[in-house]
């Protein structure tokens, strides 16, 4: 078993040098998260609250300003964000017999099983709210489409994810003057949305030798100034932090599946405590033990009425 020195917290044991790699190691595994605009929520607590000050566009346009007139005055809305901080985190118990009967190594079992249930489950937490968008674009066919502004789809998507598609998605977020990312928009799809356009995408390596400055977790290619980001679990399975299930998601076109185009900014995240990897107090003379990830966060989209969108969602009534 692997020697790690543990530091006695409040409750539990820590250790500071696990954490880091824990977090370093569930970074690159997000495909949502990676987009998140991060709100430092230092001092707050479970249940409590984080504001964030929201600025929409200016109400009338700038313009020719006369020698003898006042310099015209225009008005802008402000508005507040509000996130709730919760916890979030699983545990997997084990018995002294168990750590001294096998070859118990943390770090596997870290890597194996509390890494991956970290990362569907902050993943799927931050997909929920890409989810909360009100603007729903469903194919109707080939080259047809019906799209929604309050957040429901009205009709069966019974098309493949392709070229048209991505154009007309497209055109709805610059006819918002959606800020792009470093000039491109940016669209997270299942695998079965990106099956059918890999083949007509520019290769990641084309256009990051161009000028793109980072190449993003899960990211397959561009298309159509869209660059796309291929996810195996979050848009798939509708997750549920509450009841602690994933439950498989299905289309009855069954041509694709969930799929997000996006500018910028799209969700706002606030951290108490960062995801990080904490073992059990022994109890019981020694003989129960048990091992954790745990986090303090909080999550929320950030423009949840139609004009002021960012997101739009690839989708379907069923």
């Amino acid at each position: 078993m692997s020697q790690i020195l543990w530091s006695t917290q409040s409750g539990y044991l820590s250790n500071g040098h696990l954490n880091m790699k824990f977090q370093k190691a569930a970074q690159p595994l997000m495909r949502f998260r990676q987009f998140v605009d991060i709100k430092e929520a230092f001092g707050k607590q479970k249940g409590e609250t984080v504001n964030w000050l929201k600025v929409a566009n200016i109400g009338t346009y700038g313009g020719l300003v006369a020698e003898t007139s006042t310099m015209p005055e225009s008005s802008q809305s402000l508005t507040w964000g509000t996130l709730t901080v919760n916890e979030y985190g699983n545990s997997l118990p084990f018995s002294f017999k168990l750590e001294a009967l096998s070859m118990f190594d943390v770090n596997k079992i870290i890597k194996n099983g509390l890494l991956d249930d970290a990362v569907k489950c902050l993943d799927g937490v931050v997909e929920r709210q890409f989810n909360n968008t009100p603007l729903r674009y469903v194919g109707t066919s080939t080259t047809g489409f019906a799209l929604t502004t309050d957040g429901t789809a009205v009709a069966t998507n019974t098309s493949i994810l392709n070229s048209y598609h991505v154009r007309k998605m497209r055109l709805e977020l610059e006819k918002r003057n959606v800020p792009t990312w470093d000039g491109d928009y940016v669209m997270i799809v299942s695998l079965e949305a990106a099956e059918s356009l890999e083949g007509a995408m520019e290769s990641v390596y084309q256009y990051t030798e161009s000028g793109a400055e980072k190449i993003f977790s899960g990211e397959i290619g561009r298309l159509h100034g869209v660059r796309f980001v291929k996810d195996s679990f979050a848009s798939r399975f509708l997750y549920d932090s509450s009841a602690k299930t994933a439950t498989a998601k299905s289309w009855s076109g069954a041509q694709s599946l969930d799929g997000y185009m996006f500018g910028r900014p799209t969700v706002r995240e606030a951290i108490v405590v960062p995801e990080e990897i904490r073992m059990k107090l022994v109890t019981d003379y020694g003989r129960s033990k048990g091992i954790a990830w745990y986090s303090l966060a909080g999550w929320q989209l950030e423009w949840t009425d139609a004009d002021s969108a960012r997101v739009i969602k690839w989708d379907s009534v069923a």
